[in-house]
């Protein structure tokens, strides 16, 4: 996702210098946004231990569903 959040970034900013219509505000800001908390949450899946690592871990798929869902698909 923090990949995917560059290369969003990157091509807005190339949109804006060429005057194209771009990816829009809500992908350019919800990109970084979503990949900001999937790392955090990773980063607490990948310290800990038991449960607080378990939903850490799902949350990080249901980060990444809705953002796909949301800034992809509608």
């Amino acid at each position: 996702m923090a990949v995917l959040a560059v290369g969003v970034l990157v091509v807005g900013v190339l949109c804006l210098v060429n005057g194209a219509s771009g990816p829009g505000v809500l992908k350019l800001v919800g990109h970084p946004v979503a990949a900001v908390i999937m790392l955090a949450l990773q980063r607490i899946a990948d310290r800990r231990v038991g449960k607080a690592a378990a939903f850490a871990g799902v949350g990080v798929l249901v980060v990444a569903v809705a953002a796909f869902s949301v800034l992809w698909w509608f």
